[in-house]
């Protein structure tokens, strides 16, 4: 599981503890929307989030969600889909020139107070002005990463663009609740072990000079999660007893911790996971998770 696999793993855990969760496809390539929930891109010439980012749409944020069927737990899982016109937006903000980062932001704070208790924005794979939006608009992130070399050197480029945007747009500090490895094989090579060590080494103090980067959960490849993409459901629901549906179980803990939903302890509470520092010649424990907005 890769981004997309985190934020909708992680959207239908919250769901299932009964969270009122909205989900944002910001992806032009709309994995989320088609391949993971099943639903159709929306009509270019229908409102859709494309032309409200643009500001060629002005009507209620609230017309551009998909509203599913309430989660048996009393949850929900709603969405704002993409569309194929996502794909000129990058253009279209550049051209608007000032301050087009904040344009999710300020669509965002059209909805009611009390909507959703989590909005979980699924970003593109570039690093480019629609993931500057997300980054405005968020409080914190969840990081997706591979074990592998590129990967650790875009973890270092988003660090470094959230420290660069947060300075010229003189935002508070974004938390950074941690590291999200995923799209990897079990049993893990001697490589990837190797690389899974590196990106656990940013869970320390020591690592480059960033802030704690812990481990919050292993989203490996998984057949489940092909499986339950087919159906439009997530993993969560279609095997909540798995490996799988349980490191997405995390990840929702961890962002109730952080909203201020659930106490700390929870998050104290689950299992350690396993530590791979051993590779790098290093302590063999697994480092203490740095939890925050308790």
């Amino acid at each position: 599981m890769g981004k997309t696999g985190a934020t909708v793993g992680a959207a239908g855990a919250l769901a299932a503890r009964g969270r009122r969760v909205l989900v944002i496809d910001l992806d032009p390539q709309g994995h989320l929307t088609q391949v993971a929930l099943r639903m159709q891109a929306v009509d270019p010439k229908e409102p859709n989030l494309a032309l409200a980012l643009a500001r060629k749409y002005d009507g209620p944020v609230t017309d551009l969600i998909h509203r599913r069927e309430a989660h048996p737990s009393g949850g929900r899982l709603d969405i704002i889909p993409t569309t194929i016109a996502m794909f000129l937006v990058v253009r279209e903000l550049h051209a608007m020139g000032r301050v087009p980062e904040r344009r999710l932001a300020t669509l965002l704070d059209q909805l009611p107070e009390d909507a959703y208790d989590h909005v979980l924005i699924d970003c593109p794979p570039a690093l480019d002005v629609l993931s500057d939006n997300a980054l405005v608009a968020a409080d914190g992130l969840l990081i997706p990463v591979q074990p592998d070399e590129t990967s650790i050197l875009a973890l270092k480029l988003l660090i470094q663009q959230l420290a660069q945007i947060e300075e010229e747009l003189m935002l508070s500090r974004r938390e950074l609740y941690g590291l999200v490895p995923g799209i990897y094989r079990r049993p893990l090579s001697g490589v990837d072990r190797y690389k899974m060590a590196q990106l656990e080494r940013y869970g320390t103090p020591i690592a480059d000079g960033f802030d704690p980067l812990p481990i919050l959960a292993h989203l490996p490849l998984s057949k489940l999660v092909k499986e339950a993409w087919l159906t439009g459901q997530t993993v969560a629901d279609y095997a909540p007893g798995s490996d799988i549906a349980q490191s997405c179980h995390r990840l929702a803990v961890r962002l109730d911790v952080a909203a201020g939903l659930s106490p700390v302890s929870e998050w104290a509470a689950l299992p350690p996971l396993e530590s791979f520092l051993d590779a790098l010649g290093g302590p063999t424990a697994t480092p203490t998770v740095t939890t925050v907005g308790e």
